[in-house]
C-alpha cells in the first residue's frame, strides 16, 4: 500500500509512479535538447518502484546501455530533485518489445533479462561510473582477446599484449601502450589482465586509472596512511595504470609512483601503462619516469582503416544479434574514422531508433540520423586539434584543459573545447570527458549547454567561438 501525494491511500500506485516519473524527466528536455529527449528519454516506461529500485522498460539492451553510459547521471539527479530521494534504476526488455525483431539471435531468456542495476546516487554521478561488470582487481571482465578486432592499425600491439599475458614480468616490462581516445587501449590492457587471471586465479592484478591512483594516494596522505598505501601497491603482481598522462604536473604523485615503479620492476612484477601520447611527449611528466616507461616495449595503436572499422561494426552487430545490411556498415564506417567508441555509438543509435520506430535499419535511415552528427568526423577534426587551438587561443599551457585547475579562464576555455568537440568533432560526451582529464560526462553536458546559452546571449562571446570554428575549418 502506497500513500499518495494527495495524502490519501493511493489506489493506483502504477499511475502515481508514472506521474512522478513524468515530472522527473520533463526538465531533461531543456537539459539534453529536444532530439536526445525524444530519442532516449520519452521511450522509457517505468513499471515498478520497490526496495529503492525503479524498474524501467526500454526497447532493447543496446538502448539500455546507451542511456546508462550517456544520460544516467541527469536522470538520477532529476529524480532526486523531484522525488526527494535517491534510487537505482533497473532496465528491462522483453519479448513484447520490438527489439525482438532486431535481436533475432538472442534467446528468450536473454531478451527478457534485466540489465545490471544502475547506481544513481550522487556518488555514482560524481565518479562517472558506468555499470560495466568488473572482476577482482578492477578488471573489466568483458574485455578479452577474442572480442578484440584486429587490423593493421593494432596488429603489433595485440601481438605484444598476448606475449605479455603469456609471460608477465619477463617479456616487455614495462609495456607502454599509447594511442588516441577511443582506439581500444583500455580493452587491450584489460585483456592482458583477464588472461593472466584466467591462467592463475590467485594472481594479484590491479587495473586502475591514473586519476584514481592519485585520489587514493591523496586520501592515504590525508589520513596518515601513505606507507600503508605504498606497501599495498608493492604487493601487486601485475599493475595496469590507465591514462598515465594524467600524472602530468602532479609532482608528489609522480614521486610516489616512481618509487612504486622501481619496487615492482626490481621484483620482476609486470607493469602495463596506457597513454594518449608517446612517453616523451607527455608535458609535465618527470624525465626519470619518461625514461623508465621506455625500458620495455612501447607500442602504439593507430586509427583503424576502413576495412577494420567495418569489421568492428560487423562484430558488434553480430554479438548483439542485430541485422544490419553491409551498405549501412560501410556508411557508418566511412563517417567515423578516428574513434571506435563513437563508431560503436553510432550503431547503437541506429538500432535503438529502428526499434522505437518499428522499422528496418536501412542506408536511408543511417544517412538521415548520422549525417549531421558525423560531419566533424568526416572532416577529420580531432580532439587533439581542438585542444591545441583552444589552448593557444586562451593563452594557456599545453595540458591545462586536462588539469584540475578551475580558474575562470581555464574553466571557460575547457567549456568552449567541450562544445566544439561535441558539436563539430562528433565526439560523445564520455569520450570528451575522458580526453579532458577523466571528467564525468554530465560535466561535459553542462559545459556544452553553458556555451550554447552564452552564444545566444553574448554577441562578443559568440563571435569568439565562431572565429575559433573558422580557424578549425568548421565555421
Amino acid at each position: 500500500m502506497c500513500i499518495s501525494w494527495g495524502g490519501g491511500v493511493d489506489k493506483n500506485p502504477e499511475s502515481n509512479l508514472k506521474s512522478l516519473w513524468k515530472r522527473a524527466v520533463t526538465p531533461l528536455r531543456s537539459r539534453l535538447g529536444a532530439d536526445d529527449y525524444a530519442t532516449w528519454i520519452e521511450p522509457m516506461r517505468p513499471i515498478a518502484d520497490a526496495d529503492g529500485i525503479i524498474e524501467v522498460v526500454v526497447p532493447n539492451r543496446l538502448f539500455a546501455s546507451w542511456v546508462e553510459d550517456n544520460f544516467l547521471d541527469e536522470l538520477a539527479s532529476s529524480w532526486v530533485e523531484t522525488a526527494g530521494r535517491q534510487t537505482r534504476f533497473r532496465f528491462t526488455w522483453g519479448d513484447d518489445q520490438v527489439q525482438g525483431e532486431l535481436f533475432r539471435g538472442a534467446s528468450a531468456a536473454a531478451a527478457g533479462a534485466a540489465s545490471d542495476e544502475a547506481a544513481a546516487g550522487p556518488a555514482a554521478a560524481a565518479s562517472g561510473q558506468t555499470r560495466t561488470k568488473t572482476r577482482s582487481g578492477g578488471l573489466i571482465s568483458r574485455y578479452d582477446f577474442t572480442s578484440y578486432v584486429v587490423g593493421q592499425s593494432n596488429q603489433f600491439a595485440r601481438a605484444a599484449a598476448i606475449a605479455v599475458a603469456g609471460q608477465p614480468g619477463t617479456l616487455y616490462n614495462p609495456f607502454f601502450l599509447f594511442g588516441g581516445v577511443g582506439l581500444g587501449k583500455t580493452h587491450l590492457v584489460n585483456a592482458i589482465g583477464n588472461a593472466i587471471v584466467d591462467e592463475n586465479e590467485s594472481a594479484r592484478v590491479l587495473f586502475i586509472s591514473a586519476d584514481t591512483f592519485t585520489n587514493q594516494l591523496i586520501d592515504a596522505i590525508s589520513r596518515n596512511k601513505s606507507q600503508e598505501f605504498k606497501n599495498r601497491m608493492r604487493r601487486i603482481e601485475v599493475l595496469i595504470l590507465d591514462d598515465v598522462q594524467f600524472l602530468a604536473g602532479r609532482e608528489r604523485t609522480q614521486q610516489e609512483f616512481f618509487h612504486i615503479f622501481n619496487a615492482l620492476y626490481e621484483s620482476g612484477r609486470q607493469i602495463i601503462l596506457t597513454s594518449d601520447k608517446f612517453p616523451h611527449e607527455i608535458h609535465g611528466l618527470e624525465e626519470r619516469l619518461c625514461n623508465r616507461f621506455g625500458w620495455g616495449l612501447v607500442a602504439d595503436i593507430q586509427p583503424p582503416d576502413g576495412e577494420t572499422r567495418v569489421a568492428i561494426l560487423e562484430r558488434k552487430a553480430r554479438d548483439e544479434g542485430i541485422n544490419v545490411p553491409m551498405p549501412v556498415l560501410s556508411f557508418v564506417a566511412s563517417r567515423f574514422e578516428s574513434n571506435i567508441r563513437d563508431l560503436e555509438g553510432a550503431l547503437t543509435r541506429l538500432s535503438a531508433w529502428a526499434s522505437l520506430n518499428r522499422c528496418e535499419i536501412t542506408l536511408e535511415l543511417a544517412e538521415r540520423l548520422l549525417g549531421d552528427s558525423a560531419r566533424g568526423a568526416a572532416k577529420g577534426l580531432t580532439l587533439e586539434e581542438v585542444d591545441t587551438r583552444v589552448t593557444s587561443h586562451f593563452g594557456l599551457k599545453p595540458g591545462e584543459l586536462q588539469a584540475r585547475r578551475r580558474t575562470r579562464k581555464v574553466a571557460e576555455a575547457r567549456q568552449v573545447a567541450m562544445y566544439i568537440m561535441r558539436h563539430h568533432a562528433g565526439a560523445s560526451f564520455p569520450a570528451i570527458g575522458e580526453f579532458l582529464g577523466g571528467r564525468d560526462h554530465s560535466t561535459v553536458v553542462h559545459g556544452c549547454q553553458a556555451v550554447q546559452k552564452r552564444c545566444a546571449e553574448e554577441p562578443r562571446f559568440r563571435s569568439m567561438v565562431e572565429a575559433l570554428l573558422r580557424i578549425l575549418g568548421c565555421g
